[in-house]
């Protein structure tokens, strides 16, 4: 398998996409169109104009799948919030991707997920199979934004398959508001709420590192009451009383949304702290009314023990992260690396100085090429099973035989 990576950060979306196109086919040397291409972009390109000067690149049959990415990194470049455009060419060379592409997912994530368990089943997927999964985690129907939920997605895939493969991707949106820019879905063209699987076969493996970049600084708390994604009651008390409490009432609650993290282990609750075994849950923001705590996805439900993190000011973990993934590969090739990182970790989105990009960057160097975007979701395994996740950089690195 030969993978290359194209960039391009021109305002125009014809030139943004035949500029990623082409950079990525001349990296690759060969004649030959490549197999499968990942497409993403922000809110500030027309995808079917995207798409329509990127195939007039690799090739009307080429499979393109993407979408909406609040930004993009590869290996000596990145950019968020404005016009980046990112490609990766796939010459598959003897392995075979499937791609399942499902709508509907505003009338309910569930059954779209059902739908996609049924067709990875016939496939003959098992729990060890890799998947990557990309799945628009925005619905502006009717004017107004909901978010489609992860957790729903892929408990549904669990009742359609079975179980629950190792899956790793994103929940997509175009930007920092929030857009909705629509999915390209491998040849079906650019649709709104759809999920879609990409389902390897043949001899290629998938190992995947999860970075948070947060610690516990708390103890742990029980939810005792919930509704939805609402988090209404915290040891017996109103939850939003509750966390004011214990953050002294030090910071306002307009800077509780996307700066409140959670984090829910799944392994030992009084072993060393393994970030392997956290989900983080970030707060979206607060009901007044019911002196309730609103998350991204609605799992966190009464019973859940979680703690209150923080975030690491360096990015000094990432590279030990990245090294034990190489480290692992036991003699096999390292073709592509696929980093899907939360929006809201990107350094001039949150404040800080330090950019993980940067880190990331670093740490993989010449050692595989990197699409790299900025996501509203991550998914990945936590405690051995799929999981959605916040403020989390997920690093995936795609190997063959050497």
């Amino acid at each position: 398998m030969l993978v290359t990576v194209g960039y391009s950060e021109r305002p125009s979306s014809t030139d943004g996409g035949s500029e990623s196109a082409r950079e990525a086919v001349n990296k690759s040397g060969r004649a030959s169109p490549c197999d499968l291409a990942l497409l993403f972009y922000t809110s500030l390109h027309d995808p079917k104009e995207l798409l329509r000067a990127v195939t007039s690149v690799l090739g009307q049959s080429v499979r393109v799948v993407g979408g909406g990415a609040v930004g993009a990194i590869t290996n000596d470049r990145f950019g968020y919030a404005g016009d980046q455009v990112v490609i990766a060419c796939f010459w598959l060379d003897g392995i075979e991707v499937d791609i399942l592409s499902e709508g509907g997912l505003r009338e309910g994530e569930r059954a779209v997920g059902e739908r996609l368990g049924r067709r990875l089943a016939h496939l003959g997927v098992s729990e060890h199979s890799p998947v990557t999964l990309f799945y628009d985690a925005i619905d502006r129907v009717g004017g107004g934004m909901r978010l489609l939920m992860a957790t729903r997605l892929l408990a549904g895939i669990e009742d359609g398959l079975g179980f629950l493969p190792d899956i790793a991707g994103a929940g997509m949106m175009g930007d920092y508001a929030c857009t909705a820019v629509g999915q390209i879905a491998g040849g079906d063209g650019v649709a709104a709420h759809h999920a879609v699987a990409l389902a390897y076969r043949g001899d290629i493996r998938i190992d995947t590192a999860i970075m948070h970049g947060c610690q516990p600084a708390t103890g742990y708390y029980r939810i005792t009451e919930a509704s939805d994604r609402t988090i209404l009651g915290i040891n017996g008390k109103p939850a939003l009383q509750f966390i004011d409490d214990i953050l002294d009432h030090t910071i306002p609650h307009d800077r509780y949304p996307l700066f409140l993290i959670f984090g829910v282990n799944s392994g030992d609750k009084w072993g060393e702290f393994d970030e392997d075994k956290y989900a983080s849950r970030l707060c979206l923001g607060i009901d007044e009314e019911r002196n309730g705590i609103i998350m991204f996805e609605p799992d966190m439900v009464e019973g859940t023990e979680f703690q209150i993190m923080y975030p690491k000011l360096e990015t000094d973990y990432i590279a030990p992260k990245v090294d034990a993934v190489f480290d692992n590969l036991a003699g096999r090739k390292p073709v592509f690396a696929l980093y899907i990182n939360c929006a809201g970790r990107a350094a001039g989105y949150n404040g800080e100085d330090a950019e993980d990009a940067i880190a990331l960057q670093k740490a993989v160097a010449d050692r595989a090429p990197i699409l790299g975007m900025y996501s509203g979701v991550e998914i990945a395994r936590i405690g051995g099973r799929p999981r959605g996740l916040d403020w989390t950089g997920v690093f995936s690195l795609f190997s063959v035989p050497e």
